[in-house]
This record gives structure tokens, C-alpha cells and sequence, in this order.
């Protein structure tokens, strides 16, 4: 193995992982939160798994296919594909550092995958909303944060950790948590609606203690990532079995009708937005490129549009 009683073999690509993670990944990579961490770290180990006991000039195209083939035949081919990514990247490091002559994985055909796309209608948002703001304090939080990502179009990453110094006299403030490391920062401000106001004022409402966080638990402080999992889980199960009740179906029939994400409110205000043709859809997308809107986030089933005369 390239790996012997937890030390890394001289010369192997094991080490080259390595010395990328120790070296590299803590000024490349903009997510260091623990969890960006963790993900990439578990990249890494399934790398050195398989490529970890190979010289480093020995590594050739056919070795990223190979690899590509036995983690699809593992069931996981998406996850092969973003491995793949990150030692591509290695290996312009690689190349740099003079350890390899050429990146040996540029120009890889990946694994095709099949993207699951989820219609999330703005009725669904609501009505989640209005149930959980009857609930206690922790799935009132949830439904408070589902609706305040749909008007607001901002991501997960913005909405769970959301800052109550976020708050401002015009509207809702956030820093863009997709952006490269180096690249500029791109703040998003949500002007006042009623709607808004309301829904931020509820999130606040019944809590015995204020912390930093608007969508906070119970101590007023940010959900971790696997808490918030966890609570939005629980909140999505006591919805949809309610919803259920009073249709008298098994809950299992419905899920997949009622069941949605915190991920989920981007595309369904974009898409509203874009159906009402709203002027300012590209600013509350806030994508540099307007061809990721369309790409990514029109979830629109009819393209309407008036005739020529």
C-alpha cells in the first residue's frame, strides 16, 4: 500500500494528494467551512484509494477512465465525475510543481448522469409557511426560512446562516456564497414587501432569546448544516403527514407531490419572475451570465409570448 502505518510512501501520488491538501486546498478553495473541508477531504481519500500507489509520471488518460467506470459501476458516477475534477485540478498543480509533464485528465469524456429536476409551485412554499408558523418554535423557523428564500431568491447557503445585521432600512441584504475564490464580492439586496416584512418579523416573533441569526434555533444562533438537515426532515414529514390526513392518502402517495427543499426556492422565484417577465430578474438572479438563469433555473413548462402583428 502507499499508505504504511500512517505514513504517506515518498514519491507516490498519495504524497502528491497530499501536499495539494496541505499546501493548496486552505488558499484555492473559497468553502473552508468544515463541511467544504470534509467533502473535499473525502475526494481526496477515494483518490489516493485508487491512484495513491502510482508514480506520479506512470498517470495517463486511460487511469481516469478506469476510475471514472468503477465508481459508476459502485453507484456513484456524479460523485466520480466531481473526484475526477478535483485531480485535474492536482495535476496542474502537478505540472507546475514539475512532478508530471502534462495534466493527463484534461479533456476526460465524464459519466453521464441523470438530473432529477423538482417543480416546486409558489402554492407549495406558501402553504408549508402557513402550517408551520401554527408549529413550534423550531418548525415555524423552517417554514419562516422556505418563504423568505422564495421571495427573496437567495441560496440555502444564504438563507440558513442569514445574519440579523442583514436586516437594513431598504430591505434584506446578502453576500453571494457562490463566487470564486478571488473574485469580487457580489452583495444582493431585497427590497421591502409586505409580504417580506411579515415573514421576517414572524421568524422573530416568540423567542425567548435573540442571537445573531434571523433563522436561529433555539439559542438564537445558526443551525449547523446536519442540525438544519435534521429539523427540515422532521418538518417536512409532520407537514406532509397532515397533508395526508385531510386528503385520507397514504403519506407515501404524496410525498413526492408536497416534498421540497430549502434548495428548492431559488429556481421556483426565478421562475415566477421570469413568467411574469419582471425587469429586474437577472439582478435577483445575480448570475454574472443571464445564459445560467435560463440554463439552471427556468423551470417554466410554457414559453408564452405574444404574435409578431
Amino acid at each position: 500500500m502507499d499508505i504504511q502505518a500512517g505514513q504517506i510512501v515518498v514519491g507516490s501520488i498519495a504524497e502528491l494528494i497530499d501536499r495539494f491538501l496541505s499546501e493548496i486546498d486552505p488558499v484555492h478553495y473559497r468553502d473552508q467551512s468544515k463541511h467544504g473541508i470534509d467533502v473535499r477531504k473525502l475526494r481526496y481519500a477515494n483518490l489516493q484509494k485508487f491512484f495513491g500507489k502510482m508514480a506520479p509520471r506512470s498517470l495517463k488518460m486511460v487511469h481516469g477512465y478506469q476510475y471514472l467506470d468503477a465508481r459508476a459501476k459502485a453507484g456513484a458516477p456524479a460523485s466520480a465525475n466531481k473526484d475526477i475534477a478535483a485531480m485535474q485540478t492536482i495535476c496542474h498543480y502537478a505540472v507546475r510543481w514539475g512532478v508530471i509533464e502534462a495534466n493527463p485528465f484534461i479533456g476526460l469524456l465524464l459519466n453521464k448522469t441523470e438530473t432529477k429536476t423538482r417543480t416546486v409551485t409558489p402554492r407549495q412554499v406558501i402553504r408549508f409557511y402557513l402550517w408551520a408558523v401554527k408549529q413550534d418554535l423550531p418548525f415555524k423557523t423552517m417554514g419562516c426560512a422556505a418563504l423568505f428564500a422564495y421571495l427573496t431568491g437567495f441560496r440555502a447557503a444564504e438563507v440558513r446562516p442569514f445574519d440579523m445585521n442583514g436586516i437594513k432600512k431598504e430591505g434584506v441584504i446578502v453576500e453571494s456564497a457562490k463566487r470564486k475564490k478571488g473574485e469580487k464580492a457580489v452583495f444582493k439586496l431585497r427590497e421591502w414587501s409586505p409580504r417580506l416584512r411579515t415573514v421576517v418579523a414572524r421568524a422573530q416573533q416568540n423567542r425567548r432569546f435573540f442571537g445573531s441569526a434571523l433563522f436561529g434555533n433555539k439559542k438564537g444562533l445558526a443551525y449547523t448544516r446536519s442540525g438544519w438537515g435534521a429539523v427540515w426532515q422532521d418538518a417536512m414529514q409532520a407537514w406532509i403527514k397532515t397533508e395526508a390526513e385531510k386528503v385520507n392518502q397514504p403519506e407515501n402517495q404524496i410525498r413526492e407531490t408536497f416534498y421540497f427543499t430549502l434548495n428548492d426556492g431559488r429556481p421556483t422565484a426565478i421562475t415566477k419572475k421570469l413568467e411574469r417577465r419582471d425587469a429586474d430578474v437577472y439582478d435577483f438572479a445575480a448570475h454574472a451570465n443571464p445564459t445560467t438563469t435560463h440554463k439552471h433555473y427556468d423551470r417554466r413548462k410554457v414559453k408564452k409570448a405574444a404574435a409578431t402583428n
